[in-house]
Formats: structure tokens, sequence, C-alpha cells
């Protein structure tokens, strides 16, 4: 009965922040950021937008690329458009944006490390209306939880429980660490960690209540919504357009082929899918 009702106040917070989005002003659109987003989607790699003053970053977060962003002279903003990285190495990344100190615009995918780390370590950011900001990962889910998650939410053992304390058990050592990154990121950002905790939580809940199919708590992946940045990263944003709010947003039109929702803010990605054997049939 507590999970019945844990469960279904989760999906009443979840319907009330669509409903917030809904009523939520968003920024108007500007020709001369749209025109720069554009050459910045079509230019892959780390430079000068060319005949400008403005960066793109349109690149996996690994050091190659954001070491080359150190490099580079001083600019007017950086547009960042990124499938993400490795977390700790992110962290590396947002210390070089913390150094440079130019206003970024995130537009198209922000993935993974560049929703989790680079997003929210930005002070001055625009929210393009291209972008879709997506969270990777079931990442603050606890050690019970996380043991039962394949297993039919069985209870560790204390045996289980202990070799996890100790550090042995090296799957959940590295789930832990990339939990530790974030929560010593965020607070080294000034950031309150329930801007991951409500989507982790918020993916869980998703998770749980889809019959298809359960898949590892790092394949889930969750859509960060205005409300989740206006909550969260408050004064750091600009400006902010309309983005993608849910997987059914018409502006979400385009990135739909990489996977499969099991809601309208979680989703799947289609080789998971199809590998795990994912169903829409409820049972």
């Amino acid at each position: 009965m507590r999970n019945c009702l844990k469960f279904l106040l989760c999906c009443f917070l979840i319907l009330a922040g669509i409903g917030a989005q809904a009523e939520m002003e968003f920024d108007e659109p500007d020709r001369m950021t749209d025109a720069l987003v554009e050459k910045c989607l079509e230019q892959p790699g780390v430079d000068f937008i060319e005949n400008t003053d403005v960066i793109c970053y349109n690149a996996a977060i690994f050091p190659e690329q954001f070491l080359k962003l150190n490099t580079l002279a001083d600019a007017s903003r950086i547009i960042i458009t990124s499938p993400g990285g490795n977390v700790a190495t992110a962290r590396g990344m947002s210390t070089i944006l913390d150094n440079r100190g130019e206003p970024a615009v995130i537009a198209g995918p922000c993935m993974s490390a560049c929703a989790m780390v680079i997003l929210p370590g930005l002070d001055q950011v625009h929210i393009h209306h291209t972008a879709h900001i997506a969270v990777h990962g079931i990442t603050m889910i606890p050690f019970g939880r996380w043991w039962g998650w394949l297993k039919d939410d069985a209870e560790p053992s204390r045996f289980n429980t202990m070799t996890a304390q100790l550090g042995y058990d090296l799957k959940f050592a590295m789930h832990s660490s990339g939990t530790s990154h974030m929560r010593d990121h965020l607070n080294g950002q000034g950031v309150d960690v329930a801007y991951i905790q409500d989507i982790s939580d918020r993916m869980e809940a998703d998770a749980r209540a889809f019959s298809g199919c359960r898949v590892d708590v790092k394949d889930y992946w969750g859509i960060v919504t205005a409300e989740d940045i206006r909550k969260s990263l408050g004064d750091h944003v600009t400006r902010m357009e309309a983005f993608v709010q849910n997987w059914s947003d018409p502006a979400n039109a385009e990135y739909r082929s990489w996977g499969k929702s099991i809601s309208d803010l979680t989703y799947i990605m289609q080789n998971v899918w199809r590998e795990e054997g994912c169903s829409r049939v409820s049972e």
C-alpha cells in the first residue's frame, strides 16, 4: 500500500509539473542566434564558426575536445551541443568553461554529461529552441533498490550490503562513483542536488510503472523540462526558448528515431529496447 501511495503521489507531481510547463512563458527566438546554431549543428568538432567570434562545441566530452576548447581565443559566446561523455571527464570541461567565463547557448542534443554536468555548471546560459536535454540513467538510486532492480526487487543480503560498503561490488562501485561525482559537482557549482534527484526519481517511477520490460538503471533516459531548469538553475539561465518539453512534443520529432518512450518524459534507446526484448504490451 505504501509503495502504491508513493507511486500515485509521484504521478500527481509529474502531471502538476507538466501543467506548470504549459503556463510557463518563454523567450522568443532571434534570427542571429538561430543562424549561428544552424551553422554549429552542421560543423562537427570544436572551433570558431567561420567569420565569427562564436565558438561551436559540437562534440562528445572527451579530453581531446575540451582541451582544444582551452586553447581557443576569447569568444563572445559558446554554442554547446553534445551527446555527452564521462561524468568525471565532463567536470574537467566544466572547469575550463568556468575559467573562460563566456555566455553559453545550449542547442540541439545535450545528453548525458552535457545535461548532468555542463549545463548546471554554466553561469550565463541560453536554452535554444532546438535543445533536447536528457539525463542518462537513474543516477541517484540507492544500493538496496539498485541491487534488486533486475532481481524482482529482492532485498540484498547482509553479505551483499557489506560487500558494496567495502567497495568490492565493482558494478555498484562504478554506479556510486558517478553519483558521488554528480553530488560533488553540483555542490561545487551551488546547484541543489534536487536537479538530478528529481529527474532520477521520476525515471524510476516511470520505469516501475512500465510493464513492457525493465532494463539496467543506466539505460534509461529522462527529459529535462523547463520546470526542472527554472527550479534548480534559476538566475543562471539568461534566456530560455520553448525547447523540447516531452517525448510527444512536436519539437522532439527529429529525435524520436533514437528511442522508445515508456512515458512522456522517460525513454529507452532503440538498441537497448531491441536487445532486452521490450514490448508495448501491458501485462
